[in-house]
């Protein structure tokens, strides 16, 4: 199936990791990378990837879960294998106030793999059953679907002794993944340019350079787009009022949050939020 997109901005989808014989180069599976964590199950069979430039083999049923800002991919599946993926933005598990030591672990590049299935359900069943929900395109499938995996996730935290840890970041991390780690922890606040440069030991000006040639546009439209897709969550699944969402996603201006946010969601917040509530208070500062 084609990768989905739900109506809190959720993406999954299900597909064969690698295209079969015959496909076009142009098909085949490529490197890539993206801001969200990724939560991964392979079905019918074990797969090799590259993770960061480190080779890996993860079981089947088993759950997987990494930050796809490094660069990864599959290199070897067997013909029935079955890729089941869900990607969740790093906002998102921030708000969701994780245990401090998971997302660190996240953020440094390590790939977190359950060693058994989980309880009560098998994580193969629970994947399925949240891509099923989220090709409903409801609101409140979405909001189901975030609720199992927020507890799901909650359950690794819980048991972060049986989780076996595989392709740990090397000591000498490279340059853009300290970037992008330094962004990720500030996205909602206010991360300066010479903050970023300075983590990764570069110049402000080779830092954004070396950014917009890895990710193909500056580091402040990668950290606005972070901003407001936490804003169309927030504006979908709560009743909060239009600025203070605006404040916790790291505008300190009004006009300003509100130009940036019809440039990429197409609308003024009111128009987004009514999608989800026909009906809703006028009240000041709510929507």
């Amino acid at each position: 199936m084609p990768s989905l997109s739900s109506p809190i901005r959720l993406i999954a989808r299900s597909q064969r990791p690698l295209p079969g014989p015959g496909a076009r180069p142009a098909d085949r599976n490529a490197v890539h990378q993206h801001p969200e964590m990724e939560l991964l199950i392979f079905e019918h069979g074990p797969v090799k990837m590259l993770y960061g430039g480190r080779m890996l083999e993860v079981p089947p049923e088993r759950l997987v879960l990494f930050w796809g800002a490094m660069p990864h991919q599959a290199l070897a599946a067997a013909a029935r294998t079955v890729s089941h993926v869900l990607y969740l933005p790093v906002p998102l598990l921030m708000q969701w106030q994780l245990p401090a030591w998971l997302l660190r672990r996240l953020m440094d590049f390590e790939v977190l793999i359950e060693p058994t299935p989980g309880a009560p359900a098998g994580d193969l069943d629970c994947m399925k059953q949240w891509i099923r929900l989220l090709e409903r395109r409801s609101l409140e499938a979405d909001r189901i679907a975030l609720l199992e995996v927020e507890a799901r996730l909650r359950r690794v935290a819980m048991e972060r002794h049986a989780s076996s840890v595989l392709a740990p970041r090397p000591l000498g991390a490279s340059r853009i993944e300290r970037m992008i780690a330094a962004i990720a922890q500030r996205s909602l606040g206010a991360p300066k340019a010479e903050e970023v440069a300075r983590e990764a030991g570069l110049s402000r000006a080779y830092a954004a350079r070396l950014f917009r040639r890895v990710f193909g546009m500056t580091m402040l439209e990668y950290i606005t787009r972070q901003r407001i897709s936490h804003a169309q969550r927030l504006l979908a699944t709560t009743d909060r009022g239009v600025l203070d969402i605006m404040g916790e996603c790291g505008f300190k201006s009004p006009t300003r949050f509100y130009a940036v946010f019809r440039r990429y969601a197409g609308g003024t917040p009111a128009q987004y939020r009514r999608r989800f509530f026909p009906v809703r208070s006028t009240r000041r500062g709510r929507v």
